[in-house]
C-alpha cells in the first residue's frame, strides 16, 4: 500500500527538483535520466563530470561548471585511462632491501591528501614513466578515523603497520590469532567515505558539496518515519486488503444528484421562528449596538 496521489505527507521529488532549477524531465524513467539520478549517490568523478544534474548544482552553489571541470582535469587528469592521471611516485630508484625494510616499519595506509609523504611525490603517469620513476596507482577508497579524523585509502590492522609491523610470514598463526583478538573491533574505529575515484582533496571536497546539494532534493522524504512514508495499510486497522479500496476512496466520487423538492416527504420542513427572550449585560465602558435600528 502507499499514499494515493494528492494525499499524505509525501512531497513531490520531481517538483522539488524543478523548483531548484533541474530540467522538467530530470525525474523521468528514461534510461539516461535514471543513470544521471543514480550517480547522485553512486557515481564517481569520472561518471559525473558530464552529468547535467551536477552542472545545475554547481550553478546553484555559485561555481562556473566549465571552469571547475577544467581545474579538476588539471588536478586529477582528463580520463581515467590516459597518462594525465596522477600517481604516487618514488622520486629515486632505491635499494630493494632498504625499500622492503621501510615498508615493514612504516604505516602503509595511504593518506588521502594533496601532498604525498616526503619520500613520494604526486606526478602524472606520463611524467613518472618519462622520468623512469617507480609509481603505484593506489586505491581511491577512503576511510576516516572517527576519533582523530585521519583519512586513509586502505585499512591496515594495527599490528601490521607502524612499530608493531613484522616481515610477512614471520609471525606464527597463534600469534596472529592473539593479536587479532587483542585488537578485536578495530575496524569499528573507521567509517567508509564515498569513493570518488580520485585522490585530490580539493576536487573531492567540491564533489561532496555538489552531491550534498542534489541529495537534499532526492532525499526530501527521508525525514519521514518508514511507516508514515509507506502510507496506511488495512492490516493496521483490522481490514483485509487495500484500505483505500475498502472505503471506496480509490474511486472517483459520483456526481451530485438533484433532489426532487416537489414531493411532501422530501420537502424541507422548517420550524416557525420564535423570538428569543435571552438577554445579557453590557460591560461598563462598552456602548451597546442596536443591530435592529437604522
Amino acid at each position: 500500500m502507499s499514499w494515493m496521489e494528492g494525499t499524505g505527507p509525501i512531497r513531490d521529488v520531481r517538483a522539488a527538483g524543478i523548483s531548484k532549477g533541474l530540467s522538467e524531465d530530470w525525474y523521468s524513467s528514461d534510461s539516461i535520466r535514471t543513470r544521471e539520478r543514480r550517480e547522485i549517490k553512486q557515481g564517481n568523478y569520472w561518471d559525473i563530470i558530464d552529468n547535467p544534474l551536477y552542472e545545475v548544482a554547481a550553478g546553484a552553489l555559485g561555481y562556473d561548471w566549465d571552469e571547475w571541470r577544467a581545474e579538476a582535469r588539471s588536478l586529477v587528469g582528463a580520463t581515467i585511462d590516459d597518462g594525465t592521471v596522477r600517481v604516487r611516485a618514488e622520486p629515486e630508484v632505491r635499494n630493494p632491501l632498504t625499500e622492503l625494510i621501510d615498508r615493514i616499519r612504516s604505516d602503509r595506509s595511504y593518506v588521502d591528501v594533496d601532498d604525498a609523504p616526503a619520500e613520494y611525490e604526486w606526478v602524472t603517469r606520463s611524467e613518472a614513466e618519462e622520468r623512469g620513476l617507480n609509481y603505484e596507482i593506489i586505491p581511491t577508497t577512503r576511510y576516516r578515523n572517527k576519533e582523530t579524523g585521519r583519512i586513509v585509502n586502505v585499512l591496515t590492522p594495527p599490528w601490521q603497520s607502524g612499530p608493531q609491523a613484522a616481515p610477512p610470514g614471520s609471525r606464527g598463526a597463534l600469534e596472529e590469532y592473539f593479536l587479532h583478538r587483542r585488537n578485536e573491533g578495530w575496524e569499528d574505529d573507521w567509517e567508509e567515505l564515498r569513493d570518488w575515484g580520485v585522490h585530490n582533496a580539493v576536487v573531492i571536497e567540491r564533489l561532496d558539496e555538489l552531491s550534498d546539494w542534489l541529495g537534499e532534493i532526492v532525499n526530501i522524504n527521508d525525514n519521514l518515519h518508514p511507516i508514515i512514508r509507506e502510507g496506511p495499510k488495512g492490516e493496521h486497522y483490522g481490514i483485509a486488503g487495500d484500505i483505500w479500496e475498502h472505503y471506496g476512496l480509490d474511486q472517483e466520487p459520483e456526481p451530485p444528484e438533484e433532489l426532487d423538492w416537489d414531493s411532501y416527504d422530501e420537502r424541507m420542513q422548517l420550524s416557525t421562528a420564535v423570538a428569543s427572550d435571552v438577554s445579557y449585560s453590557t460591560p461598563e465602558g462598552i456602548t451597546p449596538v442596536d443591530l435592529h435600528g437604522d
